[in-house]
C-alpha cells in the first residue's frame, strides 16, 4: 500500500530547507515598495494587460552512473512543460485591481487553485491603504533571501530553481497600511502595515519525479509498515475466530456421536460456543450440524467484514490528503503580523512581529500507533489526534539596509519563539535565532555585479536535544551541530547592449560541506523573445544537510544535475 501526500511530513525537511529561501534569478539592489507615501491615483480609469508564454525542456544527467560513462545520456530522464501567464491591472480614482493567472501542467492538474496566482483589490483613503485578496507579501531586506518573510508558503516541487517570488504560494489575506503625511527631518518614509490571513497553506513538495524528498519517502514507508501492523492486530481476533469455527467443524466430523462418552465430551466442550448459533441442549444431536454451519458462516462473515472495513480505512489514510496532516484551512491556523519601516538618515530600518505556524510539519511519534489503530478500527480521530502538525510560531524581527562605500548592504535578524521554550519537548521545535547578512556591488570590470549573502540559524537549548538523541527529537542533528549556515554568491555580467546576460549562483552549506551551483545564460533575441540555457549541480552526502533530502536516493554519488533550455515571450 502506498501512502501519498502533496507535502512532506517530517521534521527533517524543515531542517534541510530552513533558510533555503533563495533563488538564482534577479539578484540586485534594494527592493522597492517598502518606503514612501502611497502613489496618487489617476483620475481616469485605466485597464492594462500583459503576459508571458514559454516552454522549458530539462534533461537530468545520469546520477546513477555518476556521469562517467559514454552511454549516460541514454539513461537520462527528460521533462518538458509549457506555460502561460496573464496579468491584468485596473486603476481607478481611489482604487486599483491586480490579477494574475498562471496556466501550466502543475496548476491545472495538481493544484487548480493556483490558476488564479494572485488577485488583489486596493483602496486608498488619505494616508491609509487597504488591500484584500489572494496575495503574496514580502517582508525583510534580504535580496531574494529572507528569514522574516513568513506569510506565504513555498512551492518546492521544483526545489529552489524558480525565482523566489514565483515559488511563493499566494494566500488569502487582508493588509492595512498607514503612512503619515509628515514624519520629521531625521525620520522619514515611515510605514506601518498589518496583515491577517484566516488560514495557512503548507509548503508544497513533489510527489513524483526527480525531486521527491527522501524524508517524505522514508515517512511513507514507516507509516505503511505501521498501517500493516495495525491491520494485523485488528484482524487477528476475527481470523482466530474463523479458524476456531473451522476446527470445531473438523472435530465434529471426526467425532463418533453414537458413542455417548465421546458425544458428551464434545457437547460439554462446545456447548457454550454453539448455543448462540442454534444448538438445542435438549436435542443436541438434531441441532448440532445446523449450529456448527451457522457458527462457521458467522465467523467467516465477520472476518470478511472486518477485512473490508480495515482495507477501506487504510485506503483512507493512503488517498485522503488530510488523513495524516492537520487541516490548516481553518481559523486555528490563521496568521497575523505587524511591520514598521522607515528611514533614519541614510539607514532604511524596520521591525516586525509575526504570529502563525511553521509551514513545514513535525512528527509526534508518540501518537503514531494510537492514531493508526483508531483509523483502522473506525473509532474516529480529530486534528488533535493526528501525529503530523505544524508548530505554533512567533517571530520577532529586525531589518536594515544601507550603503557602505560602494556596498549595498542588507540585514535581517529573527527570533523564532515556539511553545517549547525549555527545549524539552521532542515533538516541538526549539526556539531559534536566524539571520541574513550581505551586500551587492558593481565591480569596475565590464558590467559585472557581485552579490554575496550569508544566512544561518542557531537552535537554542540544543543541549536538551542531545539528551534525547535520535529517538525522535525533531531538532536532532547526528553531528551535534545546531548551527546551519549557507553562503550564497551570485556573479552576473551583461553583454551586447545588455541583450545577453551571463550569471552563476553558488550556494555552499558550511557545516555539511554541500554545494548547489546554477549557471545561466539568457539572450534577448528581439523584442520580448528570450532564449535561456541553464543548469544545476547539487552535491550533498551529509544527512544533516539542506540538500541531502533531494540526493539521498543516489547512495553512490549523492549528487544530482540537469541542463535546461527555455524560450519565453513577454508581451
Amino acid at each position: 500500500m502506498k501512502i501519498s501526500k502533496k507535502v512532506a511530513g517530517t521534521a527533517c525537511i524543515t531542517a534541510m530547507l530552513a533558510g533555503a529561501a533563495f533563488a538564482q534569478e534577479d539578484f540586485g539592489g534594494f527592493e522597492g515598495g517598502d518606503f514612501g507615501t502611497f502613489e496618487e491615483e489617476s483620475s481616469t480609469p485605466t485597464l492594462t494587460w500583459n503576459g508571458e508564454a514559454g516552454v522549458d525542456g530539462r534533461m537530468w544527467l545520469d546520477t546513477e552512473n555518476g556521469y562517467d560513462k559514454a552511454n549516460d545520456v541514454a539513461n537520462s530522464a527528460t521533462e518538458a512543460d509549457a506555460y502561460l501567464k496573464l496579468e491584468m491591472n485596473y486603476s481607478g480614482e481611489n482604487t486599483d485591481l491586480n490579477g494574475k493567472i498562471k496556466l501550466d501542467s502543475a496548476s491545472i492538474k495538481d493544484n487548480p487553485e493556483d490558476v488564479i496566482d494572485e488577485f488583489t483589490a486596493r483602496g486608498y483613503f488619505g494616508n491609509w491603504q487597504i488591500e484584500a485578496g489572494k496575495m503574496k507579501t514580502v517582508w525583510g531586506k534580504g535580496d531574494k533571501l529572507h528569514v522574516l518573510d513568513n506569510f506565504n508558503a513555498n512551492d518546492y516541487t521544483d526545489f529552489i530553481f524558480p525565482e523566489y517570488i514565483d515559488r511563493r504560494i499566494a494566500e488569502p489575506m487582508v493588509k492595512i497600511a498607514w503612512v503619515p503625511s509628515y514624519a520629521g527631518d531625521l525620520v522619514s518614509n515611515i510605514k506601518v502595515e498589518g496583515v491577517y490571513t484566516p488560514m495557512m497553506t503548507a509548503d508544497r513538495f513533489a510527489t513524483s519525479g526527480q525531486l521527491v524528498p527522501y524524508t517524505q519517502t522514508a515517512l511513507t514507508g514507516s507509516v505503511t509498515k505501521k498501517v500493516e501492523t495495525a491491520m494485523s492486530n485488528y484482524l487477528t481476533p476475527f481470523v482466530t475466530a474463523e479458524l476456531h469455527a473451522q476446527s470445531v467443524m473438523a472435530e465434529a466430523k471426526a467425532t463418533d456421536f453414537t458413542d455417548s462418552t465421546k458425544a458428551g465430551a464434545f457437547f460439554s466442550k462446545y456447548k457454550t460456543t454453539l448455543v448462540p448459533y442454534g444448538l438445542d441442549t435438549l436435542n443436541p444431536t438434531e441441532t448440532l450440524e445446523s449450529a456448527i454451519h451457522n457458527y462457521v458462516a458467522k465467523t467467516k462473515s465477520d472476518s470478511i467484514t472486518a477485512q473490508t472495513k480495515a482495507l477501506m480505512n487504510a485506503s483512507g489514510i493512503s488517498s485522503d490528503p488530510t488523513a495524516l496532516y492537520a487541516d490548516t484551512h481553518n481559523i486555528r491556523y490563521g496568521q497575523a503580523g505587524l511591520r514598521v519601516t522607515g528611514t533614519v538618515g541614510s539607514f532604511d530600518l524596520g521591525a516586525s512581529y509575526y504570529y502563525g505556524h511553521y509551514k513545514q510539519p513535525t512528527v509526534d511519534y508518540g501518537k503514531v500507533d494510537s492514531y493508526i489503530e483508531n483509523v483502522i478500527n473506525g473509532t474516529g480521530v480529530s486534528d488533535d489526534d493526528k501525529f503530523i502538525d505544524y508548530d505554533e510560531l512567533q517571530v520577532f524581527g529586525l531589518e536594515a539596509a544601507f550603503l557602505v562605500w560602494k556596498f549595498n548592504t542588507r540585514w535581517e535578524f529573527a527570533y523564532n519563539l515556539t511553545r517549547d521554550f525549555d527545549g524539552t519537548n521532542p515533538y516541538i521545535k526549539n526556539n531559534s535565532i536566524a539571520w541574513v547578512g550581505g551586500f551587492d556591488m558593481d565591480l569596475p570590470i565590464h558590467n559585472v555585479n557581485i552579490n554575496i549573502q550569508e544566512t544561518g540559524k542557531l537552535i537554542l537549548k540544543n543541549d536538551e536535544v542531545d539528551k534525547l538523541g535520535a529517538i525522535g527529537d525533531t531538532d536532532y542533528n547526528s553531528d551535534g551541530k545546531y548551527t546551519n549556515n549557507q553562503l550564497v554568491i551570485n556573479i552576473s555580467d551583461k553583454w551586447l547592449n545588455e541583450k545577453l546576460t551571463t550569471e552563476c549562483t553558488t550556494i555552499y552549506g558550511i557545516e555539511c560541506k554541500e554545494w548547489c551551483v546554477q549557471p545561466k545564460v539568457s539572450y534577448n533575441v528581439v523584442d520580448g523573445l528570450t532564449f535561456t540555457a541553464r543548469g544545476a549541480y547539487i552535491y550533498a552526502d551529509n544527512a544533516n544537510g539542506q540538500f541531502y533530502n533531494f540526493t539521498a536516493e543516489n547512495t553512490k554519488h549523492h549528487r544530482k544535475a540537469f541542463v535546461q533550455l527555455s524560450a519565453k515571450y513577454q508581451f
